[in-house]
């Protein structure tokens, strides 16, 4: 199962550094491995870096997009999606300062509705992947 998390990037920086994503992966790999005693270090980078997310705003377009849809379920801030058709067990995680996939799909469905942002770059620190949301392919979704 792969974990990926999404971050909303400032957009003054995402400007400098469109071209150099290994870059922005980089400094978020750093604040992600950082220990407890270089906390508030990672959180000035991780302000200056990233600009908040709005949750509720997410939170009501994922709902309103699978509210019909057998195979989703969602408490609080929490969506699901265990699709045995597709083979797709995904698990989105709406956080303020990021937003977390567990899934063991290649595409998870949630990815298509947050397409929408431009912003949005994407890291698996586990795997060492990362890439910009926009620079994938539209993916087309039956649901």
């Amino acid at each position: 199962m792969r974990s990926f998390y999404i971050f909303k990037i400032n957009p003054y920086l995402e400007v400098l550094l469109k071209q150099k994503p290994y870059e922005i992966y980089r400094t978020l790999e750093i604040i992600y491995y950082r220990n407890l005693n270089e906390i508030d270090l990672g959180y000035e980078f991780i302000n200056q870096l990233i600009k908040p997310i709005s949750v509720k705003e997410i939170d009501i377009t994922i709902f309103k997009n699978y509210k019909n849809n057998y195979f989703y379920t969602k408490y609080r801030n929490v969506h699901r999606m265990h699709d045995v058709y597709r083979k797709e067990n995904t698990i989105l995680t709406i956080n303020r300062t990021y937003l977390k996939i567990q899934t063991d799909s290649m595409w998870p469905r949630f990815l298509n509705d947050l397409k929408t942002n431009e912003h949005f770059f994407i890291c698996d620190f586990k795997e060492k992947d990362y890439f910009w949301l926009d620079s994938l392919k539209t993916k087309s979704v039956f649901i």
